[in-house]
C-alpha cells in the first residue's frame, strides 16, 4: 500500500531570520535579547554596558541610581559622566560617596530627577516605566513643571507625551508605565531617545509675579548636521552623538527587507531589518492587504516583491494590485511574507518581502511496505 507524504521541514523563523551585525557587542546571554537593535547601538555608543561576566542580564530589573547613569551617559557622554562627583550628599539615602551619587546629583539639578516627600531617592529600588519615560522626556528638553509632571495626574501626561514622540516604538506588546522597567527595554527607550526630536521653550514671561514659560517648540538643526533623519529638526543624537549616523535609503538587510544601518564614524554596528507593517505566513489576496494596510490603493507599479533577498519585480503578476477588487495572491505555506509601507509625500510604496521559511520541500510515493522514499532535491535562492 502507498501513501502520499508531502514533508516540509520548517525552520525556527525567529531563529533563521536573524542577519550577523557587524561589529555589534557580543553578550554571551545575546540569544536572550529581544531588542537586538537597541542593545547593540546603545552598547556601541558606550551608553550601557554589560557585566564583567561578559552577559547583559536583559531582564534583570533597572535601578533608579542606574537609570540616572544612563541619562548622564546620554547627556554628557561615559567619559564626562563618569567624572561627575557630588560635593554634597544630594538626597539623604544617597551620600556623597554613593557609587550613583554623581550621577543623581546631576539629573537632580538638571530637574530631570525628583526624590520622594520625605526627602530620599531610594537609588536601589526599581522604577516604572512611567518614571523612566519621565527621565528621557526630561533630556530631551521637556520641563515637568510646564508639562503637567508634578501633577497628581503626572503619569498620564508622560505617557501621553513619551508615546507621542516615539519613545516606546518596538516594544513587544503594550506599554505598561506601571511595571518596573527592565535593562533591554530601557535600552529601548533610551535608543528610540536618540531619534527623537528635541524641544524647547520661548523666552518666559512674568506676569503678577508668576512665571510662565513660552510655548514648546521643536529645536531646528541650524547646523543642517542630518545624521538621523533629513527634517530639519535636532534629534537628540544629532546634538549628543555626532558620531553616530543613520543609513535608511535603499538600505535593505540580507532578505532584502527595508533596514536600518548604524555606524560610529565609519565602524559599521549592525543593518537591522524595520518592523513590517504586516505579516501573513499563508497566501494571502490583495484586496486583503489592501484593507488590513489601511492606506489606500496602491498601483501594481509602485509594489515591489522581493524573494529570499533577489527583487522580482517584473514576475509579480501585472493584475496584482491592493484594492478592494484584487484577487491575486501572494505567499504560501512555507512562506514569510513581510509587507513594508512607505509614503513620501503623494507617492505610496510597498515592498512585499517573501522569505521561504523551510529547509527542502519533500513530494513523493513512500512505500511503506519497503520503507523507502526516493526524493530529489531542488536548489531554492536564498540570500548569501
Amino acid at each position: 500500500m502507498k501513501k502520499f507524504l508531502s514533508l516540509v521541514l520548517a525552520l525556527v523563523m525567529t531563529m533563521s531570520l536573524v542577519t550577523v551585525s557587524a561589529g555589534a557587542k557580543d553578550f554571551t546571554d545575546s540569544d536572550k535579547i529581544q531588542y537586538t537593535e537597541a542593545v547593540d547601538v546603545m552598547s556601541a555608543v558606550n551608553v550601557i554596558s554589560g557585566y564583567a561576566e561578559g552577559d547583559f542580564r536583559p531582564s534583570t530589573t533597572l535601578t533608579r541610581g542606574a537609570a540616572a547613569k544612563i541619562i548622564c551617559n546620554l547627556i554628557l557622554g561615559p567619559t564626562t559622566a563618569n567624572a561627575l562627583v557630588a560635593k554634597t550628599a544630594p538626597y539623604k539615602d544617597v551620600p556623597a560617596n554613593h557609587t550613583f551619587a554623581g550621577y543623581i546629583a546631576y539629573c537632580q539639578k538638571e530637574g530631570i530627577i525628583s526624590g520622594y516627600a520625605d526627602g530620599t531617592f531610594k537609588p536601589a529600588n526599581s522604577l516604572t516605566g512611567y518614571a523612566f519615560m519621565k527621565m528621557l522626556l526630561g533630556a530631551l528638553g521637556y520641563k515637568a513643571d510646564v508639562e503637567g509632571y508634578t501633577s497628581p495626574n503626572w503619569s498620564i501626561n508622560v505617557a501621553k507625551q513619551a508615546i507621542n514622540a516615539g519613545l516606546n516604538k518596538g516594544l513587544k506588546g503594550d506599554f505598561n508605565g506601571v511595571k518596573a522597567v527592565n535593562r533591554e527595554e530601557a535600552c529601548l527607550y533610551a535608543f528610540n531617545t536618540l531619534k527623537a526630536t528635541m524641544v524647547e521653550y520661548d523666552t518666559t514671561i512674568t506676569i503678577g509675579g508668576v512665571t510662565v514659560a513660552g510655548a514648546r517648540k521643536d529645536v531646528t538643526n541650524n547646523a543642517s548636521i542630518e545624521t538621523i533623519k533629513n527634517d530639519d529638526k535636532m534629534q537628540f543624537a544629532e546634538k549628543y552623538f555626532t558620531d553616530l549616523k543613520l543609513y535608511t535609503k535603499n538600505m535593505t538587510d540580507d532578505f532584502g527587507r527595508p533596514a536600518n544601518q548604524w555606524k560610529v564614524k565609519s565602524k559599521e554596528v549592525g543593518t537591522y531589518a524595520k518592523t513590517p507593517d504586516l505579516t501573513y505566513t499563508d497566501e494571502v489576496k490583495g484586496k486583503t492587504v489592501y484593507a488590513d494596510l489601511g492606506k489606500g490603493k496602491i498601483d501594481h507599479e509602485d509594489i515591489e516583491l522581493v524573494v529570499n533577498g533577489a527583487p522580482e519585480t517584473d514576475s509579480l503578476d501585472s493584475a496584482f494590485a491592493l484594492n478592494k477588487n484584487s484577487d491575486k495572491k501572494v505567499g504560501g505555506k512555507g512562506t514569510l511574507t513581510e509587507v513594508y509601507f512607505e509614503e513620501n509625500g503623494d507617492d505610496k510604496t510597498v515592498t512585499i518581502v517573501e522569505i521561504e521559511t523551510y529547509l527542502a520541500q519533500v513530494n513523493g510515493d513512500y512505500d511503506k511496505d519497503d520503507e523507502e522514499l526516493d526524493i530529489a532535491f531542488e536548489e531554492k535562492n536564498a540570500p548569501s
